[in-house]
């Protein structure tokens, strides 16, 4: 990551010496995330239109496909862009240029520019202290995520260092608030949350390692570095707390730590275990065959037609080209379950209202309701499947009933309100009370055999239909969607993409860890259609095992000979029209798969657990008795 920003600073060297002996003739290190400005304009034809300027590198530690280290060795992918505009190139520079592509001297001046540059490189040029720092904050990173991981370790959700600059200067801008009036971050010194971790760190890079959130004064060794904050512990977390307090810029750091990030970022010690995955509601997002009886049961059956009553919606099977707020963040919840996420990451204000929590005066009020809210099955996730759950709120106490940790943040402050929350809960809950006799309201249990979602795989038509040879991947204006076209259609090259194509469009809009931007979302397209591909081979997984396949051909291949393998179609339109991509998580990976429109999944076959069976009716059995028992006192009194 260090030597290609290092690449961005030699792009004027690399450019002026490329244009020696040919007007118009560009070298652009793939690194580069635009071309130089230079004395005419440069026209070139691009998969996504956008303005030409400069842009801040992200802060986040991305894989990229450009460049790779393999053994000793330093990989960088380079390209030339020729322009043959006549009012930039002549027709005997273009023949120029033509020449010396077909006589490989252009690729031989190529090697030898970037063997120049590489070669001025010093001690003093490349800042060997820097270079230091940037490697060793991110090794810092992964070994406090995998501590966090570890269940004879940190055994957490997410780790937030004191002295971290959380909120950033604006949407549109990645870098951190200006300190004041940015509070730094500090966790309530009072609290159970309050932790002092230490990570172990290789005795060559410790003396590199430069952050105020370092406290060097708890040192011991000097291979362990000490920090000092608030870890979020497994389980249900509330973050609670006026409007403007920091709640929502709390729960976005702990959703970027599943990213290592840059040194000066001011959150390169906010660290989140890499399965951790943001939950909203999407109306409109497409489904297919998604298991959501958990939160949604008993749809009402459409009215009849011509004297023919149709069938209530399987909520089993669940399938929408419009899903509503709630069922599509229902939806959300089942798919990520699939997918083996660790942590639900959620905030209620971009959540269905219904969807997150119902209180007893609605209740009361309205019996026939076919929404179970999320506030309901925090507890029973956690229990059945260990996944844990971080939840903003600010204006529905019934929340209060359900967490083991409570955060409050007041005017930008941290405090452990957990002792205060149970308070109030145990002076307002109604706990006693059964909810439909599936349990105690507020904290249902999950049916593992009834609502965890069988594993699904693309059906095999799905699969033949959006095949890689015969697909072309598009991002769409914007760069908050993709778009599949087929190589026989006339309009199947790589420019600006319409959503006219409805089945073939993927909305990623609203998943808000893709923060890679285009290139991470390109890459999810190129992976998508590697997992489609894999399906037809691998027939008895699904499409979490599919997903797990395509992690370890990436580690074993790289990026780029799994995603966009040597001269294949795929490479080239890569590689002309958007240079590189980002490394997707697994995770985004299969959110890019499920909301493809037109997709269709099919259940994989599963045996049937006859103790499992036995035991459930079993269960059944006493739970009638008791029931009846319960009632015939009561009609004794």
């Amino acid at each position: 990551d260090y030597m290609s920003r290092k690449l961005i600073g030699a792009e004027d060297e690399l450019l002026s010496a490329s244009m020696d002996g040919c007007h118009g003739l560009l070298l652009r290190l793939e690194p580069l995330e635009y071309l130089s400005s230079t004395s005419k304009q440069v026209t070139r034809r691009r998969l996504h239109k956008g303005a030409a300027g400069k842009k801040a590198p992200l802060p986040y530690v991305l894989e990229r496909s450009d460049v790779w280290c393999s053994d000793q060795t330093l990989h960088v992918v380079a390209r030339v862009v020729a322009c043959n505009d006549v009012s930039m190139m002549s027709d005997d520079d273009a023949s120029v240029v033509k020449n010396k592509i077909e006589s490989n001297e252009l690729n031989d001046a190529i090697n030898l520019q970037i063997g120049k540059v590489f070669s001025t490189w010093s001690k003093e040029t490349l800042e060997i202290d820097i270079a230091m720092n940037h490697i060793a904050t991110s090794v810092l990173q992964d070994s406090l995520r995998s501590q966090l991981q570890l269940q004879d370790g940190l055994n957490a959700v997410s780790f937030i260092a004191d002295a971290a600059i959380l909120p950033r200067k604006s949407g549109a801008n990645q870098a951190p608030m200006t300190s004041p009036p940015a509070v730094p971050f500090l966790a309530p010194p009072d609290s159970s949350m309050a932790h002092t971790v230490r990570i172990p760190l290789s005795r060559h890079l410790t003396p590199f390692l430069a952050s105020d959130m370092v406290d060097e004064a708890k040192q011991e060794n000097e291979d362990t570095i000490v920090l000092s904050g608030l870890l979020v512990p497994r389980g249900v977390t509330l973050i609670v707390g006026g409007g403007y307090h920091g709640k929502s810029t709390l729960l976005r750091a702990v959703a970027a730590g599943v990213y290592n990030k840059i040194p000066g970022d001011g959150r390169e010690f906010c660290v989140t275990v890499s399965q951790a995955l943001s939950v909203r509601a999407e109306d409109g997002r497409y489904v297919n065959n998604c298991n959501v009886s958990g939160f949604i049961s008993n749809l009402p059956a459409p009215p009849p037609t011509n004297g023919h009553a149709p069938r209530p919606p399987d909520t089993k099977h669940f399938s929408s080209g419009e899903a509503s707020g709630s069922t599509s963040q229902a939806a959300n919840v089942v798919e990520a379950l699939e997918m083996k996420t660790s942590a639900f990451l959620v905030d209620e204000d971009v959540s269905a209202a219904n969807f997150m929590a119902r209180d007893g005066r609605m209740r009361a009020l309205v019996m026939d309701e076919s929404i179970t809210p999320l506030l309901y099955r925090v507890n029973g996730l956690y229990q059945t499947h260990g996944v844990s759950s971080v939840v903003v709120v600010g204006g529905v106490g019934d929340w209060l009933d359900v967490p083991h940790n409570v955060i409050l943040m007041e005017k930008y402050s941290c405090f452990d309100a957990t002792a205060k929350a149970r308070s109030v809960s145990k002076q307002f809950s109604h706990g006693h009370v059964q909810y439909a006799g599936r349990g105690v309201v507020h904290r249902l249990e999950w049916d593992e055999d009834e609502h965890t979602p069988i594993p699904r795989r693309p059906t095999e038509a799905t699969a033949k239909d959006l095949d890689s040879n015969n697909t072309v991947l598009g991002l769409l204006e914007g760069g908050t969607g993709l778009a599949f076209h087929q190589t026989h259609s006339d309009d199947a090259s790589g420019s600006d993409c319409s959503d006219g194509d409805d089945d073939r469009y993927i909305d990623m809009s609203r998943c808000e860890q893709l923060l890679g931007k285009k290139p991470q979302l390109y890459a999810c397209g190129l992976a998508a259609m590697w997992v489609l591909k894999a399906s037809s081979e691998y027939r008895d997984e699904g499409l979490s095992a599919l997903l797990d396949r395509l992690d370890k051909e990436i580690e074993e291949k790289g990026l780029l000979q799994v995603l966009a393998p040597n001269e294949s179609a795929t490479q080239h339109e890569l590689i002309e029209h958007l240079g590189f991509v980002y490394r997707p998580r697994r995770l985004e990976v299969g959110q890019a798969i499920c909301r493809l429109r037109g997709i269709k999944f099919e259940e994989l076959p599963t045996k049937p657990n006859e103790a499992k069976a036995k035991a459930k009716a079993e269960e059944e059995r006493k739970r009638k008795e008791l029931m009846a028992l319960w009632n015939a006192r009561r009609q004794k009194g």
